[in-house]
């Protein structure tokens, strides 16, 4: 049953993420079309700011699904309500502050921005744009529920749903060349609609749920360990952009921020996934011994490693050409470059297993030091990079911060702590794969494939996927226990549906 709720709820959300994917694709040239520099420029500035604002839930999302899990382990309805009323009462205070806080800013936005807006304009905007966003929070706690019972497929089209809707609506009114507050609005409205439906939806599924208003302080234990990891993931994400910025040319931010598109795009498909089937590992890690946890563990591992180095291989491949299509020659990286962006990709998606894991358990306090030390580090090694090699010196300070830190502490603590095993066999396991994926990378780049447009681009991207996945799944099935108990697992399933 949990290897079928994750496999409804991996297929749930990767179509809809893939469709979503497009359409920003499509949204990010209409955008910059469509709007004034000014006002493109300001809709970024938004987004960072919004993305600092949501450092006031502290991560309490990670904390409520461990609570939740535990108890649906032990099917305690009411120890399920008394968790739920709590995250009501929390999330509906972080919406007022959330607004609070972006009432007061919004008198200081011009400070931020050499837009040339009224201010009186830009502030109406502003709030416009946070309202929208935060409205979402008042409506989010039921969502828990769902997600730690693994029935996030029931609603998950729903959600994907809306930001399709959303994404066409401004779309077609930025073609149509309407005032910037009329493309925001339909917004407000959509999430409104969608939020009262789904939550309908969720009180049918749980008769049982109900809000009885408690705060239980207890079910926010652990938060405080969040902020300093919140805090480093946000150094983490904006300190490239900045230090590019502040020390090499506008023009090195047009190429980082156009790779980093691709790629997240790539890794935010695959941690959809990776947060389909964490209710179901952590519902393993409750309930099983340590022998059962550690053998999931290992398949949920080896498919990471294999989705990691199928998309290392193809985006090195073909990244380049696609930024050509996409915006130009003019934007393209060199080599060099180009793979430091693959090779973060890469450790991005071969890293979820790890933050399953750290999820399902709650491990935040014993890995926020960790990740302290490689924001520090990352910063000062791009510091002393980047005046010689620019945005490469960047991109090599992330790989070697990532490198030498999180991924070594990570990897000894929990096959220490959580599964008491010994670490070589993970170790050979990943570079195996990484070796593997640098020898692929090397063949291919002996051919040169005939792209000459879009449609030679899209034709050679399948053939040689195809060719890819074949050479990677017969290479880690030989090599590999774990992969061919995976293969195994998802041939009884796919007999149990046939059945």
């Amino acid at each position: 049953m949990r290897t079928k709720n994750s496999l409804k709820n991996i297929i749930s959300v990767v179509v809809f993420n893939l469709i979503i994917g497009i359409l920003g694709f499509i949204k990010v040239k209409v955008f910059v079309g469509g709007l004034t520099d000014d006002i493109y420029s300001v809709h970024q500035l938004f987004y960072q700011i919004f993305g600092y604002l949501t450092i006031a839930d502290i991560g309490f999302g990670l904390v409520l699904n461990k609570n939740f899990y535990e108890a649906f382990a032990k099917d305690d309805k009411k120890i399920i309500n008394k968790i739920y009323s709590t995250s009501r009462k929390f999330y509906n205070i972080i919406g007022i502050f959330m607004m609070a806080c972006a009432l007061v800013i919004s008198f200081f936005v011009s400070y931020l921005t050499k837009a040339n807006i009224d201010n009186s304009y830009l502030q109406l905007i502003f709030i416009i744009f946070i309202f929208r966003n935060v409205l979402d929070y008042f409506f989010v706690a039921p969502r828990f529920v769902m997600d730690a019972d693994q029935k996030n497929y029931k609603i998950n089209y729903l959600l994907k749903s809306a930001k399709i809707l959303e994404i066409v609506s401004e779309i077609v009114l930025v073609l149509l060349k309407v005032n910037y507050v009329f493309i925001l609005i339909p917004g407000i409205f959509i999430t409104l609609f969608f939020d009262l439906y789904i939550n309908r939806k969720v009180y049918r599924e749980y008769p049982f749920l109900h809000n009885d208003k408690s705060f239980d302080k207890e079910y926010l234990n652990g938060t405080k360990d969040l902020i300093s990891l919140k805090l480093t993931g946000l150094a983490n994400s904006n300190t490239d952009i900045i230090l590019l910025s502040a020390f090499v040319n506008p023009i090195s931010v047009i190429i980082y921020t156009s790779y980093s598109y691709i790629t997240k795009f790539v890794s935010d498909t695959i941690f959809v996934a990776a947060s389909a089937i964490t209710p179901s590992f952590a519902n393993v890690l409750n309930k099983e011994g340590e022998e059962k946890a550690y053998s999931v563990f290992k398949e949920i591992n080896i498919f990471f490693l294999f989705i990691a180095s199928f998309s290392f291989i193809m985006l090195y491949t073909f990244l380049n050409n696609l930024i050509i299509l996409w915006i130009g020659r003019e934007y393209l990286a060199s080599n060099l470059a180009a793979i430091l962006f693959c090779l973060i990709c890469f450790y991005n998606i071969a890293n979820r297993s790890f933050v399953i894991t750290i999820n399902s358990k709650g491990l935040f306090k014993e890995t926020k030091a960790i990740m302290m030390v490689e924001a520090i580090l990352n910063i000062i090694l791009s510091l002393l990079l980047i005046k010689k090699l620019s945005l490469v010196g960047v991109l090599l300070g992330t790989v070697v911060a990532s490198y030498t830190t999180t991924f070594i502490y990570e990897a000894f603590y929990l096959h220490r702590k959580v599964f008491n095993k010994n670490i070589l066999k993970y170790f050979i396991t990943y570079f195996s794969v990484l070796a593997l994926s640098f020898g692929c990378i090397y063949a291919l780049s002996l051919y040169n494939f005939p792209i000459y447009n879009v449609i030679s681009f899209i034709g050679c991207v399948l053939i040689i996927s195809v060719v890819v996945a074949l050479f990677l799944f017969i290479c880690l099935f030989i090599m590999f226990k774990e992969f061919r108990d995976l293969v195994d697992r998802g041939l009884l399933l796919l007999k149990g549906r046939k059945k």
